[in-house]
């Protein structure tokens, strides 16, 4: 099985495999990544020295990725931690004009001093000083020279900010916690719920958990949308700490309730369901994993959509990769093509209504996922609505249900004609 280690090196550029399927409208300006190598003989870093862990630009164990993304302007450089062959590296991430760096720290086995090239010092604090105030550069064969340390973001919070007081639940990568932050800029305690990730996790599912992340950190602002607080990476567990929807999830809540949750607020649960995924159309951002176990409920039971685990911001694209979706919410499309999109969304929010409207039942009663992917590709099936269910909400679920994915409308066409049955409207954003 391939390695998702960062060292030894490697180059890339846009265009690799993973690329969107349609051309994307904005090119980086940096179009290239160098990874160098660490020295011959060099230690991994095994106990991180106290002045690296108070360096306000040492930016913990973020991917090179979500470095890059930190590094504006030739010269800007940060420090983070990276996974190596022989065990966790310090590395200095920088970039010029046109390139991104990654030097792995070497320290000497001998004198137990720090070096990136020919300078040697006895702190890398020190080291990275020499560099930046004699203009040397990080190595003689990059040229890369350094001018400005990056800071660290304030949602790159510190686990010591963090109060843990109670499992809410457990996953496959790792759990969840009730717990209370201080807010940087207020030095208020915050509730909030934070998902730990695994210690043991494999690269893999760290870099899912970072993407998870940074999707959400993407200017998703909306009030259906489940908001980020920030993330703490300096060390193991890596932690997404998130606003507190307190009332658990929708489909645990319809499940609870069922058979005294109203007609009008199931309306009311799809139509802000609506609101938040026409919100994140707007933006760009494929969901993949739209069902009623990933809408929250606020203190006052508004839909919070949650989950981004699997949320990607190319509008369309294929993908092989990901193994045991779950079958039940996915279009016809992307069971047989592997292909995921806004429409695909909108097909998922249909079963989504379905789910509603059955009080929390899973979708295609009695059937397996092969029994279900049977019957939709090779026979059309479309399960019915409950009876109860508004009409014109029935309309929208069989729109949603289209095969053709160009004949599913909009996330923003939906939520409008949905707020319009709601009672008072909601407003659209």
């Amino acid at each position: 099985m391939a390695s998702n280690r960062e060292l030894p090196p490697a180059a890339t550029s846009p265009g690799a495999p993973g690329a969107p399927v349609a051309p994307q409208t904005v090119q980086p300006v940096v179009n290239i990544t160098q990874q160098q190598q660490p020295a011959t003989g060099s230690l991994p870093i095994i106990d991180l020295p106290e002045d690296i862990k108070n360096c306000a630009f040492y930016h913990g164990r973020i991917p090179r990725v979500e470095a890059e993304l930190s590094l504006r302007t030739a010269g800007d450089y940060l420090l983070r931690k990276a996974e190596g062959i022989e065990g966790i590296y310090l590395v200095v991430s920088a970039r010029n004009s046109m390139t991104y760096f990654h030097f792995p720290v070497s320290q000497e086995k001998e004198t137990s001093k720090f070096y990136l090239d020919s300078i040697k010092e006895a702190s890398v604090l020190d080291l990275l000083n020499a560099h930046v105030t004699q203009a040397i550069p990080l190595s003689k064969t990059s040229g890369c020279l350094i001018t400005r340390a990056v800071p660290r973001p304030q949602w790159l919070v510190k686990h010591s900010s963090l109060i843990m007081y109670k499992k809410l639940g457990a996953g496959a990568f790792g759990e969840v916690f009730l717990a209370r932050m201080e807010d940087p800029t207020s030095e208020i305690m915050l509730d909030c719920a934070v998902k730990s990730m695994k210690s043991e996790a494999t690269s893999e599912a760290r870099l899912r958990f970072m993407k998870e992340s940074r999707m959400m950190r993407k200017s998703y602002q909306h009030k259906n949308v489940v908001m980020i607080l920030g993330i703490a990476v300096m060390h193991n567990p890596l932690l997404i700490i998130m606003e507190l929807c307190p009332n658990g999830s929708l489909v645990s809540y319809l499940r609870k309730n069922k058979g005294t949750t109203t007609i009008q607020e199931k309306l009311r649960f799809v139509t802000e369901a609506a609101s938040g995924l026409a919100y994140l159309e707007a933006m760009g951002c494929v969901h993949r994993d739209v069902a009623a176990r990933n809408c929250l409920l606020s203190a006052t039971n508004e839909i919070k959509i949650s989950d981004f685990g699997l949320a990607d911001d190319r509008c369309l694209m294929i993908d092989n990769t990901l193994e045991k979706m779950p079958i039940k919410w996915l279009a016809p499309e992307t069971m047989q093509e592997k292909i995921y999109s806004l429409k695909s969304d909108i097909w998922a929010f249909g079963v989504l209504c379905w789910e509603t409207y059955a009080d929390g039942e899973e979708p295609y009663p009695g059937l397996t996922p092969i029994q279900t992917r049977a019957k939709i590709v090779v026979q059309d099936y479309r399960m019915k609505m409950a009876d109860d269910t508004q009409p014109e909400v029935v309309k929208i679920v069989e729109q949603c249900w289209e095969k053709n994915a160009d004949k599913r409308g909009t996330m923003r066409e939906h939520f409008a004609s949905l707020t319009k049955l709601v009672t008072p409207p909601v407003a659209i954003n």
